[in-house]
């Protein structure tokens, strides 16, 4: 599972990787952003480490262990900017391109952020970034991007000229690294707190799962505020050998050009972008590649068999968390379709009833598991005082449900408690609600997650309005303003009243019957319906 040369299996971190691999192989490529020039490994290692000393230059403000923000444009001041903090022993806390300014100024109080690292053209799309001014130190860093030219803030490349001439000792593998911002099984958003060998055992993990090796391109459109382009991507690459293909966004019409233009032999997906694949016109190009395996999920066993057929593409499935990476995984040559495979050998792994007994059988249970490695799993949630996965007694309730099949392969059932799970990305009912609330006219608001034929599940979002003139429209508008792409809903109705019982508790299992789902407004209802084999396709609800 790693690069020629490099059998290292104990706890590490990215900077030891990197370090090591710049020192062996300084000139083999390990990342393209977007049909750029790939950035050779030596090259990274040594712009990262030009970074960390002005990260930790006098008049930046930073030592060792403060956290910075960061919402950076994909690209190579992406690259050196999350190598550097990770090498001045800094805590990184990425943020999406289109955060809202309320919640980032949420997560900067709840992190207690000391400086945010931000793009100047994110700036320019962004502007109300700059109203984290008001909490902390802003320093800008040219992603490549247009910009409009902001002037009054500091820029990180200006802080090179006062550097130190030595770097402080490299972080340990149980050192804080990473904080992902995610809603947890609350509902409310926080922060994930993820040590340094958390990241490289995840990689390990996958790279191995997938059999990567240097000959190896791998595609990857995840978002950089994810840990799957950042631990199953960039840092499975690094352990590998193998070479990054990073895209800003996945686009169905350009993805098999770019696998053929790069050379890609794998890539990472989410349920929606195999049904979207398959969702497109057949054509004599769907073989015409050198990709042979994906990994990902979730993926039913017809998606699963549809693209192979099709494409030639083996779809390995895994059950993973932020908080854990990797619990379950199949792996190249052992694929049982509609499985998340077997327990990787660093989690126990048990699924239990209500009562906490486990259950057998096959019966459904709640997910729960436990690390037998030090340093894999989360240390805590940031700003909620809440414990990490291992404070007490070692086991984390995921709040997802599965059962087992015969072989001991997990089967996943589902996710529980207020969080939508949308094409790989975390929704928090809570912060759609919180918005939404905000909008003139709604008295209330309820979002939940419902079935979706890209697997996982779409939006639905309930308004009762303060009178009867409020436009679905308008509703859809303000999301789109004032929320992440991702969380945008895929259905909106507009009730009289929430349905709640006898305790006035909110029933959200009664917005996610057929009858309200089928009278939303839809956005994506003109959208080709998937080719399901041995079905035929119905009208959509």
């Amino acid at each position: 599972m790693a690069a020629s040369g490099d059998d290292v299996t104990g706890p590490e971190t990215l900077v030891d990787v990197l370090s090591r691999r710049a020192a062996d192989d300084p000139h083999a490529p390990l990342v393209t952003f977007a049909g750029g020039r790939a950035t050779s490994v030596g090259e990274w290692h040594l712009l990262a480490e030009d970074t960390a000393r002005a990260l930790l230059a006098p008049g930046s403000g930073l030592r060792p262990g403060d956290v910075v923000l960061t919402c950076i444009r994909p690209g190579q001041s992406l690259l050196w900017v999350l190598g550097g903090v990770a090498r001045a022993g800094l805590v990184e806390a990425p943020l999406s391109l289109d955060v809202s300014a309320d919640t980032a100024m949420a997560m900067a109080r709840a992190i207690g952020a000391h400086v945010a690292v931000v793009g100047s053209s994110v700036l320019s799309t962004n502007p109300g970034l700059a109203q984290l001014g008001s909490l902390l130190r802003i320093l800008t860093v040219d992603d490549g991007g247009p910009s409009d030219g902001r002037r009054g803030l500091a820029q990180l490349e200006d802080l090179r000229a006062g550097r130190p001439g030595r770097l402080p000792d490299p972080p340990s593998p149980g050192d804080p690294a990473l904080v992902m911002s995610t809603s947890g099984t609350t509902g409310r958003p926080k922060g994930v707190l993820l040590p340094h060998f958390a990241g490289v055992r995840h990689a390990r993990r996958v790279a191995a799962s997938m059999r990567y090796r240097p000959q190896d391109v791998l595609y990857n459109a995840f978002p950089w505020n994810h840990v799957n382009i950042r631990h199953a991507g960039l840092a499975a690459a690094l352990v590998s050998g193998a070479r990054l293909v990073a895209v800003p966004r996945f686009s169905a019409s350009s993805f098999w050009d770019t696998c053929r233009t790069e050379g890609v032999t794998a890539f990472n997906f989410m349920g929606a972008v195999a049904a979207i694949l398959l969702r497109s016109p057949p054509s004599d190009g769907d073989r015409r590649h050198a990709v042979t395996r994906a990994y990902g999920g979730p993926a039913p066993a017809w998606m699963v068999e549809a693209f192979l057929n099709r494409f030639g593409v083996q779809l390995v499935e895994a059950y993973a968390c932020t908080e854990l990476g990797d619990i379950c995984s199949n792996t190249v040559g052992d694929v049982v379709p509609g499985t998340a495979g077997r327990p990787v050998p660093e989690y126990a792994v048990r699924l239990l009833d209500d009562r906490g007994s486990p259950v057998s059988g096959g019966a459904p249970g709640r997910i729960t598991v436990r690390p037998r490695v030090p340093h894999i799993s989360a240390l805590g949630y940031v700003g909620t005082g809440t414990p990490g996965p291992t404070a007490a007694t070692g086991w984390t309730d995921t709040g997802d449900r599965g059962r087992w099949d015969a072989g001991g392969r997990l089967i996943f059932e589902g996710r529980s408690g207020d969080v939508v799970r949308r094409r790989g990305e975390n929704i928090s009912v809570w912060e759609v609600e919180t918005v939404v609330g905000r909008l003139p006219g709604v008295r209330e608001a309820a979002a939940v997650g419902v079935p979706s034929d890209l697997t996982e599940e779409d939006l639905l979002l309930a308004v009762v309005p303060e009178d009867q003139r409020l436009d679905v429209a308008v509703v859809r508008e303000w999301c789109r303003h004032h929320l992440p792409r991702h969380a945008v809903p895929r259905y909106v109705v507009v009730l009289d009243e929430l349905p709640r019982n006898d305790a006035t508790k909110l029933r959200r299992d009664a917005l996610r019957a057929e009858e309200v789902v089928r009278s939303a407004d839809d956005a994506e209802a003109r959208v080709r319906p998937i080719p399901v084999p041995g079905s035929t396709p119905g009208p959509r609800t």
